[in-house]
């Protein structure tokens, strides 16, 4: 069951290239813009590594309820049900719900949806009971292709809570790529992600996840 949730990820992140120490000092070739026509989705390159956390020494509280909002929009992904505060109205051709963040397709992303560049914007995964959390998985921004990856907003400080009652904050590089951040061991009912700052985009406010794993054991 846990390493199902992140078939998608895992099967691109086999061969991802070597972490490099500066997140542009990398082989142009990050996007799909880059591939062979008939490559749909070539692999990215590996994003610089994030600071592992290590496990915070405090006592896990049991079912903490988990807020929802009223304007939240969900959907069911591989055994889990991801929900999301806000959605981005459909443009392009383009939708950008929570069914984007597990869809492995490098072209779509959630995409918050609120004024302003998505501070205190959240994205929730229910895991369909207690499980052991080990990490989460990140492609920061819209993949798409190297301009819109600029022009949209990216997270730079997220806020993850457990139902176990840990939180914390993380920090994401501003780089294209899959970002792992290791949580320890957290026995937990659901998990949400918190956009707390962004790098800003150069064109758009809105800020973009292309996609999203929650590691279980």
């Amino acid at each position: 069951m846990a390493h199902r949730t992140i078939a998608g990820i895992a099967a691109a992140a086999a061969s991802l290239l070597s972490v490099v120490s500066a997140p542009w000092a990398q082989p142009r070739c990050v996007f799909l813009e880059c591939g062979p026509a008939e490559t749909p989705n070539p692999t990215p390159v590996q994003a610089p590594a994030v600071a592992v956390l290590k496990p915070l020494a405090v006592p896990q509280q049991e079912r903490l309820q988990r807020p929802k909002l009223d304007s939240e929009t969900c959907n069911d992904a591989g055994g889990f049900r991801y929900c999301v505060s806000s959605v981005l109205k459909p443009q392009f051709g383009f939708t950008y719900g929570p069914d984007k963040l597990v869809d492995t397709d490098l072209k779509t992303a959630w995409v918050e949806g609120r004024d302003g560049h998505g501070e205190g914007e959240s994205l929730v995964v229910e895991l369909n009971g207690r499980r052991t959390v080990s990490a989460i998985q990140v492609m920061n921004g819209y993949h798409k292709n190297e301009r819109l990856f600029l022009a949209n907003s990216r997270v730079q400080v997220a806020e993850l809570q457990f139902s176990n009652g840990d939180t914390r904050r993380i920090s994401l590089a501003d780089a294209p790529g899959v970002q792992s951040i290791d949580v320890g061991r957290q026995s937990a009912e659901w998990v949400r992600f918190t956009i707390r700052s962004v790098y800003p985009g150069t064109k758009y406010q809105d800020t973009a996840v292309t996609e999203f794993r929650v590691v279980v054991e």
